[in-house]
């Protein structure tokens, strides 16, 4: 199978599953009440130090701070001429950060009624933090993937990209503002969008990503 229908049956799979999930959040089944209650009770505990590590790291997930390291990262991949990389890295993030403001405005959920550790303010499915650094992090994987030839970078900078979407989405539920329906529902939204805007670039050959110019 091409990797171009591999990539469309995977984009409409990641649609249908998130369509599923935003629906079963809106109607607040018993499915969302279950995940949210087993996983909050095992995530949601608290000491000083635990909070001292958790505020800063899910502020690395807040708007100005993705916004500034994709600012960063497609300054770098425009002065290195990786003109189409650099384009799909705004794509991703600006496509995902629309979107889950949009499906936050209609689906308008509530945030966590227990104690928050770090301001939050509007509503809470699906979670922003957690799709705009999967729209961020995986992009950079991604393009990393293309661009760099040593497969040692490629796998450091593959885990600490992972690593963080991982680990800011877990912040917004271990700091209270966040169900982990709101994380995974930021997940598979940044999903989903990531996948379509990478079948969009294979339409015309996906290595386009490590290309120098526009002239490739």
């Amino acid at each position: 199978m091409k990797i171009s229908k591999k990539l469309f049956i995977l984009t409409i799979s990641l649609l249908i599953i998130f369509g599923f999930w935003t629906i079963n959040v809106a109607l607040q089944t018993n499915l969302i009440k279950s995940f949210d209650t087993t996983l909050i009770n095992q995530i949601y505990h608290h000491n000083n130090f635990s909070l001292s590590i958790f505020r800063p790291l899910t502020n690395i997930g807040d708007t100005f701070e993705t916004i500034l390291v994709t600012a960063i990262i497609f300054l770098l991949l425009i002065v290195k001429k990786y003109y189409y990389a650099a384009i799909y890295l705004v794509l991703n993030k600006v496509i995902v950060a629309g979107l889950n403001s949009l499906v936050k405005i209609i689906i308008e959920r509530p945030r966590p009624s227990h104690t928050h550790y770090v301001y939050a303010g509007g509503f809470s499915f699906p979670s922003g933090h957690s799709a705009s650094s999967f729209a961020l992090y995986i992009s950079i994987l991604i393009i990393s993937l293309y661009i760099f030839k040593n497969l040692k970078s490629k796998i450091i900078i593959s885990t600490l990209c992972v690593l963080m979407v991982i680990l800011i989405g877990y912040s917004r539920i271990f700091l209270g503002v966040h169900y982990p329906s709101d994380v995974l529902g930021g997940y598979l939204l940044a999903a989903t969008i990531l996948t379509f805007n990478t079948l969009l670039f294979r339409t015309k050959n996906l290595s386009i990503l490590q290309f120098k110019g526009v002239k490739n």
